[in-house]
């Protein structure tokens, strides 16, 4: 139950995050600094919050196939949602955020080298 109620919390933190954002979105070229600094808070506090979510020790073969499928499609979903703004972007804004482009360079370099990696780590 402890997991459920970190995974459910870090949940309503980007709920939270989402609505604050939403709520300001007509000022957001004006936005005040304690304003900025609360969103930038409570996202450096998502972040270190997802990179330790499910890395505990496995009890068992089942926990460590549900911590594989919930990797192997945190890394899809977001292969696939960089891909789709790069091709909006190329094709509907005619710019490129570079941002975008190194990040999904970033997503498959990292498992392209630990593939190898683990590969002839034997």
């Amino acid at each position: 139950m402890k997991i459920i109620s970190y995974y459910i919390l870090l949940l309503a933190l980007i709920v939270l995050v989402t609505v604050f954002l939403l709520s300001g979105q007509n000022e957001m070229a004006a936005m005040s600094m304690s304003k900025l600094a609360t969103i930038v808070l409570l996202l450096g506090v998502y972040v270190v919050g997802m990179s330790v979510a499910g890395e505990g020790k496995a009890e068992d073969e089942r926990e460590i196939n549900h911590r594989y499928i919930a990797n192997r499609l945190g890394l899809l979903v977001g292969t696939l949602v960089l891909s789709a703004g790069l091709l909006y972007q190329l094709f509907v804004t005619h710019q490129l955020d570079y941002w975008l482009l190194a990040g999904l360079i970033a997503i498959n370099l990292v498992k392209i080298i630990s593939l190898i990696y683990l590969h002839f780590k034997r």
